[in-house]
């Protein structure tokens, strides 16, 4: 468990995360040049976010590096954005992570077959692991954070990774990977779609759900946190999908950016958003901090996350 200073770190407002990270050039198109959209977080934190100018993939700059990113999931993440110190996920994260598996289930039923072959990518506590079990299907998971994964082994008694390399699977392996709000922490998440695109068989299924950073309805510092190192918008997560192989599948509901993918031939487009950049420095770029916390917009969606966080840990289901 790392040090009171460490956390400390993570929440005091008005200065940097605990990091040093390195410069990157986008991980979906490559390009270098990138186009600053924020220069803070919703902690009112110093933390530069860019817009990569060819496609638009939003990226924080410097990005950790492999080091310090893995450190964190592994150690910090779960207490430090879920108050989970110890002892496994909390409750109201349980009654939350049940909701959205039987959510999932049912969109992926016709798929969920028995005998299916399913991975969760970023399992977490293990619900959508369980859920399809419950089905009939094969289900493992991977799961960097060590609480969440032995809670899920432990009460669900199924089988979680730490950590998957390219060779853990053998090609076509899987008739249904899903990833939930999983791409946005990666620091190469084009490059981990290339992968479970090699896992998932011809005619198999690709859930991907990721926070939209166009979505309405909260203040652009909101959208920005440490434990998010890229951010999606719909036309990024399709291109990164593209890239891999995969576009929407038509017979699936979608909404935004949480989408079913399936496998095509057709040729690859060119890996650019024109203009998308430019657009979400303007939709995205937040009020200056202080001035934020001035003007009070950040009392109601403090409040109603801690009131959803009660009503979940209170509620009967």
């Amino acid at each position: 468990m790392p040090s009171p200073r460490y956390f400390l770190n993570h929440f005091m407002p008005f200065t940097g995360y605990p990091y040093r990270g390195e410069a990157t050039a986008c991980n979906l198109c490559g390009s270098a040049e990138a186009v600053v959209v924020a220069k803070s977080d919703r902690r009112l934190k110093t933390l530069r976010s860019v817009a990569c100018a060819q496609c638009g993939l939003i990226r924080t700059d410097p990005m950790p590096t492999p080091d310090e990113l893995a450190h964190y999931y592994a150690h910090a993440y779960r207490a430090d954005y879920q108050l989970a110190f110890a002892g496994g996920p909390p409750r109201h994260h349980l009654k939350r992570s049940a909701r959205e598996a039987a959510f999932r289930a049912e969109l992926l039923a016709p798929k969920l077959k028995p005998g299916a072959r399913v991975l969760d990518f970023g399992s977490g506590s293990g619900e959508f692991l369980a859920a399809a079990r419950g089905l009939g299907c094969e289900a493992v998971g991977v799961e960097p954070g060590r609480d969440y994964a032995a809670y899920a082994r432990t009460h669900h008694g199924i089988e979680v990774l730490d950590d998957a390399e390219d060779d853990r699977f053998a090609p076509g392996y899987f008739d249904v990977i899903t990833t939930h709000h999983v791409f946005e922490h990666l620091r190469d998440p084009a490059d981990v779609a290339l992968r479970l695109v090699r896992w998932l068989k011809p005619d198999g299924l690709l859930y991907i759900a990721v926070p939209n950073m166009a979505a309405t309805g909260k203040p652009p510092h909101e959208r920005f946190h440490f434990a998010h190192v890229h951010g999606f918008v719909r036309q990024t997560l399709d291109l990164t999908a593209r890239r891999a192989g995969l576009v929407p599948h038509p017979d699936f509901w979608r909404e935004d950016t949480t989408v079913v993918y399936r496998r095509t031939d057709a040729p690859m487009p060119a890996l650019a958003n024109p203009g998308l950049a430019e657009r979400l420095a303007v939709d995205l770029e937040p009020m200056a901090p202080g001035a934020f916390l001035a003007s009070g917009a950040w009392v109601l969606p403090m409040l109603r996350r801690n009131a959803k966080a009660v009503r979940d840990t209170f509620s009967s289901r």
